[in-house]
Protein backbone atom coordinates (compact mmCIF):
# COMPACT_ATOMS: atom_id res chain seq x y z
CA UNK A 1 0.00 0.00 0.00
CA UNK A 2 1.35 3.63 -0.94
CA UNK A 3 0.86 4.72 2.56
CA UNK A 4 3.26 2.89 3.78
CA UNK A 5 5.97 4.13 0.98
CA UNK A 6 8.22 7.05 2.14
CA UNK A 7 7.05 9.90 0.49
CA UNK A 8 8.98 13.19 -0.43
CA UNK A 9 7.91 16.35 -0.60
CA UNK A 10 9.78 19.81 -2.24
CA UNK A 11 10.68 22.79 0.56
CA UNK A 12 6.82 24.57 -0.47
CA UNK A 13 5.23 20.68 1.11
CA UNK A 14 4.33 19.77 -2.25
CA UNK A 15 4.58 16.17 -2.90
CA UNK A 16 6.89 15.48 -5.45
CA UNK A 17 6.95 11.62 -5.73
CA UNK A 18 6.80 8.29 -3.60
CA UNK A 19 9.85 6.54 -3.17
CA UNK A 20 8.26 2.75 -4.36
CA UNK A 21 11.95 1.30 -4.97
CA UNK A 22 13.31 2.54 -1.24
CA UNK A 23 14.97 -0.13 0.64
CA UNK A 24 17.42 0.22 3.82
CA UNK A 25 14.67 2.64 5.31
CA UNK A 26 15.69 3.02 9.26
CA UNK A 27 15.48 5.65 11.81
CA UNK A 28 16.68 6.30 14.90
CA UNK A 29 14.43 8.12 17.63
CA UNK A 30 16.42 9.39 21.19
CA UNK A 31 14.56 10.63 23.58
CA UNK A 32 14.72 14.57 23.76
CA UNK A 33 16.79 14.51 20.98
CA UNK A 34 17.12 15.23 17.20
CA UNK A 35 15.75 12.14 15.59
CA UNK A 36 17.47 10.78 12.28
CA UNK A 37 16.14 8.38 9.02
CA UNK A 38 17.78 6.84 6.22
CA UNK A 39 16.67 4.93 2.95
CA UNK A 40 18.24 3.48 -0.24
CA UNK A 41 17.49 3.79 -3.98
CA UNK A 42 18.68 2.62 -7.17
CA UNK A 43 21.49 4.87 -8.71
CA UNK A 44 19.31 4.87 -11.45
CA UNK A 45 15.49 5.23 -10.12
CA UNK A 46 14.38 8.63 -12.08
CA UNK A 47 13.03 9.77 -8.30
CA UNK A 48 16.81 10.36 -7.32
CA UNK A 49 16.13 13.68 -8.96
CA UNK A 50 13.49 14.53 -6.42
CA UNK A 51 16.09 13.71 -3.51
CA UNK A 52 17.33 17.02 -3.43
CA UNK A 53 19.33 18.24 -0.12
CA UNK A 54 16.70 20.03 2.33
CA UNK A 55 13.78 18.13 0.33
CA UNK A 56 11.27 17.06 2.93
CA UNK A 57 10.50 13.00 3.44
CA UNK A 58 7.63 11.44 5.33
CA UNK A 59 8.47 8.48 6.92
CA UNK A 60 6.51 5.69 7.54
CA UNK A 61 6.57 2.11 9.51
CA UNK A 62 3.86 -0.08 8.11
CA UNK A 63 0.71 2.17 8.04
CA UNK A 64 2.48 4.27 11.23
CA UNK A 65 3.49 7.22 10.28
CA UNK A 66 7.74 8.32 12.22
CA UNK A 67 7.82 11.52 11.18
CA UNK A 68 8.94 14.54 8.83
CA UNK A 69 12.65 14.74 8.15
CA UNK A 70 14.82 16.60 5.39
CA UNK A 71 17.56 14.97 3.21
CA UNK A 72 21.07 16.34 4.59
CA UNK A 73 23.49 13.76 2.90
CA UNK A 74 23.85 11.55 -0.08
CA UNK A 75 26.45 8.81 -0.74
CA UNK A 76 26.60 7.21 -4.19
CA UNK A 77 27.84 3.40 -3.96
CA UNK A 78 28.86 1.41 -6.91
CA UNK A 79 30.04 -2.30 -6.76
CA UNK A 80 28.23 -5.06 -7.80
CA UNK A 81 25.19 -2.65 -8.26
CA UNK A 82 25.30 1.07 -8.19
CA UNK A 83 22.82 2.75 -5.09
CA UNK A 84 22.57 5.81 -3.24
CA UNK A 85 22.03 6.41 0.16
CA UNK A 86 20.53 9.24 2.00
CA UNK A 87 20.76 10.57 5.65
CA UNK A 88 17.89 12.52 7.07
CA UNK A 89 17.15 14.50 9.91
CA UNK A 90 13.80 15.40 11.88
CA UNK A 91 12.58 18.94 10.68
CA UNK A 92 13.13 19.85 14.08
CA UNK A 93 16.42 20.65 12.51
CA UNK A 94 15.01 23.27 10.66
CA UNK A 95 15.69 25.39 14.16
CA UNK A 96 19.07 24.96 13.50
CA UNK A 97 19.01 27.65 10.47
CA UNK A 98 18.04 30.85 12.88
CA UNK A 99 20.26 32.17 15.45
CA UNK A 100 20.63 34.36 18.60
CA UNK A 101 22.91 36.60 17.20
CA UNK A 102 24.86 38.35 20.37
CA UNK A 103 23.45 38.56 23.91
CA UNK A 104 19.97 37.85 24.65
CA UNK A 105 18.59 38.14 28.10
CA UNK A 106 14.55 36.47 28.91
CA UNK A 107 12.61 35.20 32.04
CA UNK A 108 12.91 36.14 35.54
CA UNK A 109 10.13 37.13 38.14
CA UNK A 110 7.26 37.37 36.05
CA UNK A 111 8.51 34.98 32.82
CA UNK A 112 7.43 31.91 32.74
CA UNK A 113 8.60 28.66 31.05
CA UNK A 114 6.00 28.94 28.03
CA UNK A 115 6.93 32.72 27.18
CA UNK A 116 10.81 31.94 26.92
CA UNK A 117 10.19 29.31 24.27
CA UNK A 118 7.76 31.91 22.21
CA UNK A 119 10.69 34.33 22.89
CA UNK A 120 12.98 31.72 20.89
CA UNK A 121 10.34 30.71 18.59
CA UNK A 122 9.98 34.68 17.63
CA UNK A 123 13.40 34.44 16.57
CA UNK A 124 12.48 32.24 12.82
CA UNK A 125 13.09 33.98 10.39
CA UNK A 126 10.22 31.78 8.38
CA UNK A 127 7.58 30.55 11.54
CA UNK A 128 8.05 27.21 10.78
CA UNK A 129 7.22 25.67 14.34
CA UNK A 130 4.78 27.09 17.03
CA UNK A 131 4.55 26.26 20.64
CA UNK A 132 1.23 24.18 21.55
CA UNK A 133 1.63 23.05 25.06
CA UNK A 134 3.99 23.73 28.25
CA UNK A 135 3.18 22.22 31.23
CA UNK A 136 6.36 23.90 32.98
CA UNK A 137 5.53 27.47 34.59
CA UNK A 138 9.24 27.73 35.97
CA UNK A 139 10.36 31.31 35.89
CA UNK A 140 14.25 31.05 35.65
CA UNK A 141 15.88 33.72 33.74
CA UNK A 142 17.85 32.86 30.60
CA UNK A 143 20.85 34.32 28.67
CA UNK A 144 21.78 33.58 25.15
CA UNK A 145 24.52 34.52 22.98
CA UNK A 146 25.58 33.84 19.19
CA UNK A 147 23.95 30.26 19.15
CA UNK A 148 20.71 28.22 17.07
CA UNK A 149 17.44 28.29 18.33
CA UNK A 150 17.70 24.26 18.78
CA UNK A 151 20.25 24.29 20.95
CA UNK A 152 18.69 27.35 22.96
CA UNK A 153 14.93 25.51 23.13
CA UNK A 154 16.77 22.47 24.29
CA UNK A 155 18.88 24.44 27.24
CA UNK A 156 15.50 25.90 28.46
CA UNK A 157 14.80 22.07 30.64
CA UNK A 158 17.89 21.26 31.42
CA UNK A 159 18.11 23.30 34.27
CA UNK A 160 15.12 21.25 36.06
CA UNK A 161 15.05 18.75 38.66
CA UNK A 162 12.38 16.57 37.02
CA UNK A 163 11.77 14.73 33.94
CA UNK A 164 10.68 16.49 30.80
CA UNK A 165 9.69 15.40 27.49
CA UNK A 166 9.97 17.21 24.25
CA UNK A 167 6.96 16.41 21.86
CA UNK A 168 5.55 17.85 18.13
CA UNK A 169 3.37 17.64 15.68
CA UNK A 170 3.92 17.57 12.10
CA UNK A 171 0.88 16.78 10.36
CA UNK A 172 -0.07 20.57 10.61
CA UNK A 173 1.53 23.72 9.82
CA UNK A 174 3.43 25.39 11.16
CA UNK A 175 4.48 22.40 13.09
CA UNK A 176 3.71 22.54 16.66
CA UNK A 177 6.20 21.76 19.68
CA UNK A 178 5.27 20.96 23.29
CA UNK A 179 7.41 20.57 26.56
CA UNK A 180 5.39 18.38 28.15
CA UNK A 181 5.82 16.10 32.02
CA UNK A 182 6.25 12.55 30.83
CA UNK A 183 3.42 10.43 32.33
CA UNK A 184 3.72 7.89 34.25
CA UNK A 185 1.43 5.44 32.97
CA UNK A 186 3.02 1.71 32.30
CA UNK A 187 2.72 1.69 28.23
CA UNK A 188 4.33 -1.14 27.19
CA UNK A 189 5.61 -4.49 28.51
CA UNK A 190 9.14 -5.90 26.84
CA UNK A 191 9.81 -10.07 28.08
CA UNK A 192 11.95 -12.79 27.42
CA UNK A 193 10.53 -15.15 25.03
CA UNK A 194 7.50 -13.26 23.64
CA UNK A 195 8.90 -10.13 22.32
CA UNK A 196 12.39 -9.81 23.75
CA UNK A 197 14.95 -11.97 21.77
CA UNK A 198 17.84 -10.21 23.33
CA UNK A 199 19.44 -8.11 26.24
CA UNK A 200 22.18 -6.44 27.29
CA UNK A 201 22.70 -4.74 30.13
CA UNK A 202 25.61 -1.72 31.07
CA UNK A 203 26.66 -0.41 34.03
CA UNK A 204 29.28 2.27 34.56
CA UNK A 205 30.20 3.39 37.72
CA UNK A 206 33.39 5.31 36.40
CA UNK A 207 31.52 8.59 36.36
CA UNK A 208 29.52 9.02 39.63
CA UNK A 209 29.31 12.44 41.59
CA UNK A 210 28.09 13.11 44.82
CA UNK A 211 29.08 16.61 45.69
CA UNK A 212 28.54 18.84 42.72
CA UNK A 213 30.61 22.47 43.05
CA UNK A 214 28.50 24.84 40.69
CA UNK A 215 30.01 28.13 38.53
CA UNK A 216 28.74 29.64 36.19
CA UNK A 217 28.65 32.73 34.32
CA UNK A 218 31.77 35.19 35.04
CA UNK A 219 35.64 35.16 36.58
CA UNK A 220 37.33 34.56 39.52
CA UNK A 221 36.06 35.60 42.14
CA UNK A 222 33.38 37.23 40.53
CA UNK A 223 32.09 34.12 38.92
CA UNK A 224 28.81 33.49 39.69
CA UNK A 225 28.37 29.99 42.49
CA UNK A 226 25.60 28.90 44.47
CA UNK A 227 25.70 30.27 48.18
CA UNK A 228 23.65 32.67 47.61
CA UNK A 229 20.44 30.08 47.40
CA UNK A 230 22.27 27.58 49.10
CA UNK A 231 22.59 28.90 52.55
CA UNK A 232 26.58 29.79 52.11
CA UNK A 233 27.40 26.03 50.51
CA UNK A 234 28.76 26.00 47.14
CA UNK A 235 27.83 22.94 45.95
CA UNK A 236 24.44 20.08 46.41
CA UNK A 237 25.44 16.83 47.24
CA UNK A 238 23.89 13.66 48.03
CA UNK A 239 24.37 11.80 51.30
CA UNK A 240 23.17 8.45 50.59
CA UNK A 241 25.62 7.97 47.64
CA UNK A 242 28.45 9.50 49.39
CA UNK A 243 27.73 6.70 52.40
CA UNK A 244 27.57 4.03 49.93
CA UNK A 245 30.67 5.37 48.01
CA UNK A 246 32.76 7.92 49.19
CA UNK A 247 32.85 11.51 48.96
CA UNK A 248 33.19 12.16 45.15
CA UNK A 249 33.52 15.64 43.89
CA UNK A 250 33.38 17.48 40.82
CA UNK A 251 32.83 20.95 39.48
CA UNK A 252 30.24 21.91 37.08
CA UNK A 253 31.13 25.55 35.32
CA UNK A 254 28.58 26.47 32.82
CA UNK A 255 28.84 29.88 31.67
CA UNK A 256 25.50 30.06 30.15
CA UNK A 257 24.22 30.60 34.19
CA UNK A 258 23.62 33.94 34.90
CA UNK A 259 21.36 33.69 38.01
CA UNK A 260 22.04 31.54 40.55
CA UNK A 261 18.56 29.40 41.10
CA UNK A 262 18.80 28.09 37.61
CA UNK A 263 22.49 27.03 37.87
CA UNK A 264 21.80 25.25 41.39
CA UNK A 265 18.81 23.47 39.71
CA UNK A 266 21.30 22.09 36.98
CA UNK A 267 24.24 21.05 39.49
CA UNK A 268 20.88 19.42 41.17
CA UNK A 269 19.67 17.42 37.91
CA UNK A 270 23.94 16.42 36.95
CA UNK A 271 24.16 15.27 40.89
CA UNK A 272 20.37 13.07 40.65
CA UNK A 273 22.06 11.49 37.51
CA UNK A 274 25.46 10.72 38.67
CA UNK A 275 25.24 10.50 42.15
CA UNK A 276 24.72 6.53 41.36
CA UNK A 277 26.25 3.87 38.85
CA UNK A 278 24.64 4.29 35.22
CA UNK A 279 23.06 1.74 34.08
CA UNK A 280 21.35 1.18 30.94
CA UNK A 281 19.28 -1.98 29.16
CA UNK A 282 20.25 -2.59 25.49
CA UNK A 283 17.22 -4.76 24.39
CA UNK A 284 16.49 -6.44 20.68
CA UNK A 285 13.25 -7.32 20.31
CA UNK A 286 10.35 -7.79 17.67
CA UNK A 287 7.58 -5.15 17.16
CA UNK A 288 4.36 -7.10 17.85
CA UNK A 289 2.68 -3.37 17.50
CA UNK A 290 3.42 -4.20 13.32
CA UNK A 291 1.70 -7.52 13.78
CA UNK A 292 -1.50 -6.44 15.82
CA UNK A 293 -1.97 -2.64 16.00
CA UNK A 294 -1.98 -3.13 20.07
CA UNK A 295 -1.32 0.53 21.32
CA UNK A 296 -0.28 -1.19 24.18
CA UNK A 297 2.72 -3.13 23.04
CA UNK A 298 4.45 -0.32 20.88
CA UNK A 299 7.83 1.01 21.61
CA UNK A 300 7.80 4.86 21.70
CA UNK A 301 10.94 7.19 23.02
CA UNK A 302 9.55 8.43 26.46
CA UNK A 303 6.88 5.72 26.90
CA UNK A 304 7.50 3.96 30.52
CA UNK A 305 7.81 0.33 30.08
CA UNK A 306 8.12 -3.11 32.09
CA UNK A 307 10.78 -5.06 31.18
CA UNK A 308 11.05 -8.66 32.16
CA UNK A 309 13.77 -11.39 32.21
CA UNK A 310 13.02 -14.09 34.49
CA UNK A 311 16.35 -15.96 33.52
CA UNK A 312 18.74 -13.10 34.91
CA UNK A 313 16.15 -11.83 37.29
CA UNK A 314 15.45 -8.99 35.61
CA UNK A 315 12.60 -7.06 36.25
CA UNK A 316 12.20 -3.20 35.78
CA UNK A 317 9.72 -0.32 34.89
CA UNK A 318 11.79 1.96 32.82
CA UNK A 319 11.35 4.57 30.18
CA UNK A 320 12.54 4.46 26.63
CA UNK A 321 15.43 6.76 25.62
CA UNK A 322 15.67 5.91 22.17
CA UNK A 323 13.72 3.57 19.25
CA UNK A 324 15.59 1.94 16.67
CA UNK A 325 15.07 -0.02 12.99
CA UNK A 326 17.31 0.04 10.14
CA UNK A 327 15.69 -2.39 7.52
CA UNK A 328 11.73 -1.80 7.46
CA UNK A 329 11.33 -3.25 4.34
CA UNK A 330 12.75 -6.60 4.52
CA UNK A 331 12.72 -6.89 8.69
CA UNK A 332 10.13 -4.91 9.91
CA UNK A 333 10.07 -6.52 13.04
CA UNK A 334 13.16 -6.08 14.15
CA UNK A 335 13.49 -3.34 17.07
CA UNK A 336 16.29 -1.68 18.80
CA UNK A 337 15.15 -0.38 22.45
CA UNK A 338 17.68 1.32 24.99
Amino acid sequence: MRASIPQVFDKDMKRLAFLENASGVGYELPLNGLWTATFVLPADDPKNEYCEPLNYVEIYDGEQRIDLFRIVGEDLTRSDEAYKAYSCEHVLATLLNDVFFRYHQIGGTDIKTGQVLNYILDQQTTKRWALSQCDFERKFEYNFENTNLLAALFAVPECFDVAYEWQWDTTVYPWLLSLKAPGEALRAEIRYRKNMVGIKKLTDASKIINRVYALGYGEGVNQLGIESVNNGIPYVEDYASQQKYGVLSSILVDGRYEEADNLKGYAQQILAERSVPYVSYEVEGIDLFRLDNDEYGRMWPGRLVRVVDEADGITLRTRVVSVSKSDLRDDPGAIGVI
